[in-house]
């Protein structure tokens, strides 16, 4: 499904049209941060055209690696794997190649690279919901079915309806949800921004890595619940192992840097790595039960979702508590030193 309508004789695609608005939510707030951040000016509009092109071409190089075989067996046709604009484009090859975009920027323009991609993931999220609200009219953004019950009744709004027969089928209406996460990641992503912005100590690309933590947690629950049979390895989708892989790299860096402040892993190191294992084979162990390829006890949607994102939960709250505590002791380690300046 693609929906379309013609415009002064030409024919213009809704998904597209929130395509263009996500570009603009991401970049006039970038630009209005980038002047308080100090970037020189064009930084953004450096980045504006690097990331258009670098984004669409890391989005659909994903998408066609990934789908390989149905260019070269299905269609028999390698060479339409350029026709991007037919669709076929992977939300994680659009985040990687936005974030290359910002690093290239930053070095052309003699910024710090870590201070632009802090910019760039405040509005992110803005972004994410625009592009999340058009999967409606495409045929992505669509869950896994539901059996009829009070829930479906009380709040029928939450999923897709269709009527098969006399019967009324229920969808998780993932685009939906996608949406207004991406809006209240971007509400996190902004007080995370403030709080590290009024710490002296807090490191150019902690708040872009917030937002990678955030949104990997978030999607790693999200994903699950598709059910278009896009961008799959076996029964995990990419998408998902994208967002476990962003939660990880976030951890990953701020337990480097807790252990370098201590000298030492000690218990709080421990426990993070702990709670990081079980994170990804909890998950893990989900999917096997959602796939069907392994029961505890009779199959329950709302079990399973539950544990997911009482995991993913865990991960970013273990993540960010880790964050918080290596500002709070930089901050204490430099007291001394602002006291005796002053």
């Amino acid at each position: 499904m693609d929906t379309s309508f013609a415009f002064l004789g030409l024919t213009v695609h809704a998904y597209g049209l929130c395509a263009a608005a996500a570009a603009l939510l991401l970049l006039v707030p970038m630009g209005l941060l980038s002047r308080r951040r100090g970037l020189s000016a064009g930084t953004v509009r450096v980045f504006g055209l690097l990331g258009i092109i670098l984004g669409v071409v890391s989005a659909r190089a994903v998408y066609c690696l990934f789908n390989l075989p149905a260019f070269l067996e299905t269609y028999e046709n390698p060479w339409l794997m350029l026709r991007f604009f037919d669709g076929g484009l992977a939300m994680p090859g659009l985040l990687a190649g936005l974030a290359l975009a910002a690093v290239l920027a930053a070095r052309l323009m003699k910024a710090q690279p870590g201070a632009l991609l802090d910019v760039m993931c405040v509005p992110m999220g803005l972004m994410l919901a625009a592009l999340r609200f058009g999967e409606q009219f495409t045929d992505l953004g669509v869950g896994k079915a539901v059996e009829e019950g009070w829930f479906t009744a009380v709040a029928p709004w939450l999923f897709q309806q269709s009527r098969m027969g006399v019967a009324m089928e229920y969808r998780l209406n993932v685009w939906a949800y996608e949406a207004a996460a991406g809006i209240v990641l971007f509400a996190a992503t902004l007080l995370a921004y403030l709080w590290l912005r009024g710490r002296g100590e807090a490191r150019p690309g902690d708040t872009a890595l917030c937002f990678f933590l955030l949104y990997g947690a978030s999607q790693t629950f999200l994903e699950s619940m598709r059910d278009d049979g896009h961008m799959m390895i076996v029964f995990l989708r990419v998408g998902q192992v994208a967002a476990a892989l962003c939660v990880l790299i976030a951890c990953g860096v701020w337990l480097a840097r807790y252990a370098c402040a201590c000298d030492r892993a000690n218990a709080r190191v421990w426990l993070t790595v702990g709670g990081m294992v079980l994170y990804v084979a909890g998950v893990a162990l989900l999917e096997f039960s959602l796939d069907g390829r392994l029961t505890f006890g009779a199959p329950s949607l709302a079990r399973d979702y539950g544990l997911m994102a009482a995991l993913c939960g865990l991960a970013a709250a273990l993540a960010c508590s880790l964050m918080i505590t290596l500002n709070r002791r930089l901050d204490r380690e430099n007291a001394p030193v602002q006291a005796s300046c002053e």
